[in-house]
């Protein structure tokens, strides 16, 4: 009688493990088909120098862009707003804050997350030289001195700075964004245009 126990006990512990990886492998089947129908843009909505020149701890540019997700299906979904990163030449440059907010895209529907902030000083040497590339690259005609100093340096950008030269730098920027349906993630890259 023991072993028909056994048996019966054994018996019920395999299908239950055999339904819950089928429920698992179905579950991620379908998120991973959801995810791949999802669609995207990602526009920035502004660009600025922030802070005052006699401050220069405080001069900051300031990014923001819109994330859109439009969703072709008949399914409602929910995920956290997801991490998005700014990368000039393939290294990041500012990431936005990690944030617990949810959501939520209806059926045949679209959601937008407005403003996803990005806050980057540019009394970092690091930055500075980033933000000093860029110009170059996006043909402002910037001359810096590799032995000026950080305060120069700084004079030199601020001096360029005005919205038609701001606007100039967004095409260098790839965004790229990550978040997760489950533990299905959902990751877009693209330039920033």
């Amino acid at each position: 009688m023991a072993k028909l126990t056994d048996i019966l006990i054994g018996s019920g512990l395999a299908l239950g493990a055999g339904y819950l990886i089928y429920k698992i492998v179905n579950t991620t089947a379908e998120a991973s088909a959801f995810v791949n129908q999802l669609q995207f843009n990602i526009k920035p909505s502004s660009i600025k120098l922030d802070g005052k020149i006699l401050s220069p701890a405080s001069v900051k540019l300031i990014i923001k862009v819109d994330v859109e997700f439009i969703n072709p299906t008949k399914t409602s979904v929910s995920f956290q707003k997801p991490n998005v990163t700014l990368k000039y030449k393939n290294a990041v440059f500012a990431q936005s804050k990690i944030s617990t907010d949810m959501v939520t895209i209806n059926p045949f529907g679209t959601s937008r997350i407005k403003d996803i902030t990005f806050e980057i000083p540019l009394f970092s040497s690091g930055t500075l030289t980033t933000i000093i590339d860029m110009l170059k690259t996006a043909g402002t005609g910037i001359s810096v001195n590799a032995n000026d100093t950080l305060a120069n340096k700084l004079m030199t950008v601020f001096s360029l700075m005005s919205n038609n030269v701001l606007t100039k730098l967004l095409p260098l920027l790839e965004v790229s964004l990550i978040t997760y349906i489950g533990s299905t993630p959902i990751t877009y890259s693209t330039k920033l245009a």
